[in-house]
């Protein structure tokens, strides 16, 4: 399942050779009691033997992907054990030592610097060293060599026409596990009548709290506000290894800065690891990180989150009145005249303006499935949730009157708007309505994919070249009817919204059309894309969803998309969305988007389609019954990828449970799951760590990207703010812990578990937009009442809203004064909304 969401995601995580499967992960550890570090096996992947090479040298990995691996726990009392022999007759001296690599920097340290271990000799026979890695660090102290991020076991100087093998090349230490801080809460904060959950684990050495008292903390006054006692513990097993115990203090409400503090807490310092003791982990007092409660306490995280796509435009510089300290040229002009692949070497070929866009993620691709999976995120939050972008106004060139490319609409949709500019150019230019799979570069240049094989080329004939893929059309076939449907409201946009949906049409019948052969391969420039029948099915499930939501929206004849969402919503591939293989709608789930687009706000829909969208329930109960660190999350659903899957699959219960129950009757159960994930993204998971840059004392510091290790890098090193980081993977990194929530890296050089991505980004944007819509009641802001009216309640929170925003005044004509009856009608609300829409943003 892993390597099939990897290529659906087209992730640069597909620019390596081979991929760790689950049981190679496995392979490369060796399973050691309790707590205790596992033995990393550095096994050639699983051959065990390693070769010089012929430049005398050889690169021993730990982690078979390439990247580099946290060893830091290992330092204190760990070896580096090998078996070497030479491949001749005679013996021959050698150097060996370990590289870290950070910010795009090498720092190699050798053993055989030292005078104690000059000597290491490749014999004729099998020789066996142990060596110590405290020893290597401490002999070379002034080097910024970095034990979090160790790449490779480096070998030189062996001399030409020599060579040497490695046998069990093994990394080991006594040591035990960290324990990560006991305290995990939502460190960026909760509203102030939200529900507020923390949770305190710990493993079972330290001993029990259960019974002790925690404290709630006003950091300013540093006076106890609420105080209560930790719950019974329950032993997570596979996601964290620890007790978990849950904290719950709803009834604290002031505004405010605040930590939690357990008193008293008396756990066994004897079983704090050195690694503990060096980061000064308290066994006595226990004190979280701090977070805000407040109304407004995710705002500047959307607002930053949303700034993200700004950061991965390509085709402008990024200017320092936006972009600040990131400012940079455009780093790739030459996207304006881009050749396809299979006119490399053509001198006389055409070229195309593939320009603007996002860049996918930390490499520099630019592919059409996963950007459709990432706007229709983001057209889903903005869609169903528009009020939580009113404030979320990140200064980019749309939002500033003074730029030529200022525009009256929100922020969020001209950036959505100039990924959509990108991907329309990746329609052939016979204007047929089929897409290009990707824009891709190949040693520096980008190219359009379009090739059977790699090495296909102009030469090669019509069946090699200028392919078009069907599943990338049928996605964006569904994007671009969803785009309409937003965009239509926006005046500003509004011609836009009408090519979204013509372009939506003309894809959505170039790949009904049989004659137009499916190539279901594309091995162009530097990757294969693939996709198979089951794929393309539930691809076209959601197109027909949205087509037909759009073209209802539109006043056109919709009649061709639900009879096809009648015929085929029972077959197989379609009803994957509602089995175990899926966990919401990307992936096995995708067809769910076109039942929700279809039944969404329908008044009449077919009895067949709404009948067969029943076994959501059936789906719904199985994710609730899931408990991952107190998420419905399965906890072997760790994976490249696991955040946006769980965000996806939380808000896969809520979008479904629109369907089922409306809006205004969500169940407490879904609006308690999107609560958890949500707050397991800001810090309430096993590592008690911020997944969202510059969000939360213990956040994302680095982030696997080229743009900020390498081409525009700053000195010293760092990432803006609002980006949201892959989480963790225990499929490809199970050397890093034994327990699934804990295999994660906080590095800019490790692409499974911290590579960013915009469908990363755009999946906690829908889940953020969602928490911050909702009130303490779970009902939606701004809903109707079956009377057409707002209710009190509504009125305050939209108040509240208002007052909010500065310098907003309203005409006194038009002033929307609360009625006698306490209730604001629509057209109040309009006026309201037409007046903020004139402030600046």
């Amino acid at each position: 399942m892993k390597k099939r969401i990897i290529a659906f995601l087209a992730s640069s995580a597909l620019l390596f050779s081979s991929l760790a499967s689950p049981a190679l992960s496995a392979a490369n550890v060796e399973e050691t009691p309790g707590t205790q570090l596992q033995t990393i096996l550095i096994d050639n992947n699983g051959k065990n033997l390693w070769t010089t090479e012929s430049w005398g040298g050889a690169n021993l990995v730990p982690n078979t992907s390439w990247t580099t691996s946290d060893l830091y726990d290992y330092f204190y009392n760990g070896t580096l054990s090998f078996e070497v022999k030479s491949n001749g007759q005679t013996g021959f001296l050698f150097s060996i030592g370990l590289t870290s690599h950070t910010h795009n920097e090498d720092v190699t340290l050798y053993w055989t610097s030292m005078e104690k271990y000059k000597y290491i000799t490749a014999s004729p026979e099998w020789t066996s060293y142990t060596l110590p890695l405290k020893e290597l660090v401490e002999a070379f102290p002034d080097t910024a060599f970095d034990k979090k991020n160790v790449w490779k076991i480096s070998v030189s100087g062996i001399k030409s026409g020599y060579s040497a093998s490695f046998r069990n090349v093994t990394i080991t230490s006594e040591d035990e596990e960290r324990q990560y801080p006991f305290i995990k809460v939502n460190q960026v904060g909760y509203t102030c009548k939200g529900k507020k959950n923390a949770k305190v684990s710990c493993f079972a050495k330290f001993g029990s709290l259960e019974g002790k008292q925690f404290e709630i903390v006003n950091a300013a006054t540093e006076t106890t506000v609420f105080s209560g006692i930790l719950s019974d513990p329950v032993l997570n097993e596979s996601v964290s290894g620890e007790s978990v115990y849950e904290i719950n203090f709803d009834e604290v409400t002031e505004a405010g800065t605040y930590f939690i503090r357990i008193p008293d807490a008396n756990l066994n310092a004897s079983a704090l690891t050195p690694r503990d003791q060096e980061e000064n982990l308290k066994t006595d007092t226990i004190v979280s990180y701090s977070f805000q409660i407040s109304d407004t306490v995710y705002r500047n995280m959307l607002s930053d989150m949303t700034k993200y796509y700004y950061y991965q435009r390509q085709g402008l510089d990024l200017e320092e009145k936006y972009a600040g300290d990131f400012a940079r040229n455009n780093l790739h002009p030459n996207d304006a005249a881009v050749k396809r692949w299979s006119d490399r070497n053509n001198p006389d070929a055409e070229t195309f303006d593939v320009s603007q866009g996002w860049y996918d993620a930390g490499d520099y691709g630019k592919y059409v499935s996963p950007a459709a999976t990432s706007i229709e995120n983001l057209l889903l939050a903005y869609d169903l949730f528009p009020q939580a972008f009113e404030q979320a106004g990140p200064a980019i060139p749309e939002t500033d009157k003074a730029n030529s490319r200022y525009a009256d609409a929100p922020a969020l949709l001209s950036e959505i708007k100039w990924e959509l500019d990108m991907l329309l150019k990746l329609e052939h230019p016979d204007k047929d309505g089929s897409f290009y799979v990707a824009a891709n570069y190949n040693n520096g240049t980008i190219y359009i994919e379009d090739t059977l094989y790699s090495t296909s080329d102009y030469q090669s004939g019509a069946d090699e070249t200028d392919l078009r893929s069907h599943l990338a059309t049928a996605d964006m076939a569904a994007m671009l009817a969803h785009a309409y449907i937003v965009y239509r409201n926006i005046p500003a946009y509004a011609d836009f919204a009408e090519e979204c949906l013509a372009t939506a049409v003309r894809a959505w019948n170039w790949v009904n059309d049989a004659s137009n052969e499916k190539h279901m391969s594309i091995g162009a420039a530097n990757r294969t894309y693939t996709f198979s029948q089951e794929e393309l099915d539930r691809s076209m499930y959601w197109a027909a969803g949205a087509l037909f939501r759009a073209s209802k929206a539109a006043g056109a004849d919709a009649d061709t998309y639900e009879s096809y969402l009648i015929d085929n919503c029972e077959s197989k591939n379609i009803n994957t969305c509602f089995t175990g293989s899926s966990l919401g709608y990307s992936h096995m789930g995708r067809s769910f988007l076109g039942f929700f687009h279809y039944l969404y706000q329908n008044d009449n829909p077919s009895d067949t389609v709404k009948n067969d969208f029943g076994k959501f329930d059936a789906w719904r109960k199985r994710i609730l019954n899931y408990q991952s660190f107190g998420t419905n999350y399965p906890d072997w659903g760790y994976w490249w990828g696991s955040n946006q899957v769980l965000a996806q699959s939380s808000m896969t219960l809520l979008l479904g449970s629109m369907i089922n129950e409306g809006k205004d009757n969500i169940p407490e159960a879904v609006l308690d799951s999107n609560q958890s994930a949500f707050n397991y993204f800001l810090g309430v998971n096993p590592i008690s760590f911020s997944y969202v840059s510059g969000y939360g004392e213990n956040c994302v510091k680095n982030i696997f990207s080229g743009i900020y290790s390498r081409d525009a890098k700053l000195n010293p090193y760092k990432c803006p703010d609002g980006y949201v980081t892959e989480g963790a993977n225990s499929y490809d990194n199970r050397h890093l812990s034994k327990y699934n929530g804990k295999c994660y890296m906080d590095s800019d050089a490790e692409w499974t578990t911290n590579e960013n991505t915009i469908y990363g980004n755009a999946a906690m944007i829908l889940l953020t937009a969602s928490v911050m819509a909702r009130t303490e009641s779970g009902k939606v802001i701004g809903d109707v009442n079956a009377d057409g009216e707002f209710s009190i309640a509504d009125v305050v929170l939209l108040q509240k809203w208002l007052l909010a925003v500065p310098d907003v005044q309203l005409a006194d004509q038009e002033a929307a004064d609360m009625r006698e009856d306490g209730k604001l009608n629509i057209f109040d609300l309009c006026v309201m909304k037409r007046e903020l829409n004139k402030q600046p943003r």
